[in-house]
């Protein structure tokens, strides 16, 4: 068994440069996943002097380790965003789904892209009788928005249903693949291994410590999945983060279709095709990551469902009124961020691409006021805020749990409280035992052989390096 997404089996031997130079351009790009390069390729096209940075290899983070849908079908987002924030704001959302759908589709059409892209019938479904009414609500929604939509009560996957929404014009495919196009296509503007360690402002541009040289830009991006810095954004009380439980299996044949439940425990699936071999891509379990007590757990719910080549987990940004934050959070419009998807990454860090784009041309977009991070605050919103607030206490306090798992002993060494693994070898693995972004407690995830934090979703490898933030520094001990 593998503990790594499918899509990070990609072959790809190319090696991408880092910064080594002080640089002056117009716009910096941070995060290499589906906004940053969806990003990158609407300035481009428009010839806007700009570089992508990624601190690790893009893709890699939240991009490549998920289940890879392109849908406007999503849950029963509607009818939240609808009681939420009204029927307007949930209606512009779907058209806002749709036009990066069908946008996706015409890149990888007009540029040929090798993606393994297929057209699927995706479904929304429920086992439960207390849930058929918001399929029945989501479907009504839909109809009443000419959208091309069937209600069903039998579906072509191995799933109880009592009721089902089926539409026919949603994809898959392979997000590393996608990716990859762009960065052989843009490979002077881009830079892996390239952290952004700190910027301020400075007149009329940001000066970017990157790699410890100078990098001057009008316009700074941060399309990482969790911007590392609270000023203007004060995600903590606006989201929290989900933690999901996927696997990979060998199945005879691919099936043009995706679908995922309203349900909980939540259900997502789809199929791949990879090298005339067919794979179940499932989803089983998605957690309040300040609620996870332990990994093993939810592995075990996945791997009693047998035959599982690859396992791993994936972190999701979930808004307290289901809306994407895509827009400027300074006085002066130039400190860009895009994050908070609630796990519908493809179309909405597409739609970033042309948000930020629009947004830095000064050009009219409709989707520009709905996305922006500045936006009112309701009853409902203000007590999922609150409650939000109270997760991320909660897990500052997780470290505690770790005491339960046999291979790792907490101590301090040298006043530093460190948590101590020891694998399968016997090897000792010392890392500190707080995040370094806001000192919240990391749990280990002993499949993937990680370090997590449950309160903003960074993650370090097994000795300690961030490999995901918001966090921007190790949790090595030396």
């Amino acid at each position: 068994m593998k503990n790594k997404s499918i899509w990070e089996e990609l072959d790809n031997n190319f090696k991408m440069q880092s910064i080594d130079k002080d640089l002056d351009i117009d716009v910096l790009i941070v995060g290499g996943g589906i906004t940053g390069i969806s990003v990158l390729h609407q300035l481009m096209l428009n010839k806007i002097k700009c570089v992508l940075i990624d601190r690790n290899k893009c893709g890699y983070g939240t991009t490549g380790k998920s289940t890879a849908k392109i849908t406007y079908l999503q849950e029963d987002i509607y009818g939240k965003i609808k009681d939420t924030l009204g029927e307007k704001i949930a209606q512009e959302y779907l058209k806002s789904q749709i036009c990066a759908v069908e946008l996706i589709q015409d890149i990888v059409e007009e540029y040929k892209i090798d993606c393994d892209f297929r057209k699927v019938s995706s479904y929304i479904f429920t086992n439960k009788n207390e849930n058929i009414k918001l399929i029945q609500n989501e479907y009504e929604f839909l109809k009443d928005r000419k959208v091309e939509a069937g209600l069903v009560k039998e579906v072509p996957f191995n799933e109880e249903c009592k009721l089902a929404i089926k539409v026919g014009d949603t994809y898959t495919f392979n997000p590393l693949k996608y990716i990859d196009y762009f960065k052989k296509l843009y490979q002077s503007q881009i830079y892996e291994n390239s952290k952004l360690e700190s910027f301020r402002k400075v007149n009329d541009y940001y000066e970017c410590l990157v790699n410890g040289k100078i990098v001057k830009c009008k316009y700074l991006v941060i399309a990482t999945h969790y911007p590392y810095f609270l000023k203007n954004v004060m995600l903590p009380i606006k989201s929290y983060i989900e933690t999901s439980f996927i696997g990979a299996k060998k199945v005879k044949e691919e099936k043009l279709i995706s679908a995922i439940n309203v349900d909980n425990p939540t259900i997502s699936l789809r199929y791949y095709q990879n090298k005339d071999i067919n794979y179940l891509i499932y989803l089983l379990n998605s957690k309040k990551s300040a609620n996870i007590e332990d990994f093993k757990t939810y592995f075990k719910d996945l791997k009693d469902k047998g035959g599982f080549t690859y396992l791993w987990t994936n972190n999701d940004i979930i808004t307290n009124d289901y809306m994407p934050l895509i827009g400027t959070i300074d006085k002066d419009n130039s400190l860009i961020i895009a994050t908070g998807y609630n796990t519908w990454g493809f179309t909405n860090g597409t739609m970033a691409g042309l948000v930020i784009k629009d947004t830095i041309l000064n050009n009219y977009n409709p989707f520009i006021s709905l996305f922006k991070p500045k936006r009112g605050i309701n009853f409902k919103k203000l007590k999922r805020g609150l409650e939000d607030g109270y997760g991320n206490i909660k897990a500052i306090v997780k470290s505690n749990n770790n005491v339960n798992n046999k291979n790792i002993v907490g101590k301090t060494i040298d006043g530093k409280k460190v948590w101590i693994y020891k694998d399968d070898m016997g090897k000792e693995h010392i890392v500190l035992s707080k995040c370094p972004h806001l000192k919240c407690g990391i749990v280990f995830n002993e499949t993937e052989k990680t370090w997590e934090c449950l309160c903003h979703g960074s993650r370090f490898d097994i000795d300690g390096k961030c490999i995901n933030g918001p966090s921007n520094y190790d949790i090595t001990f030396k």
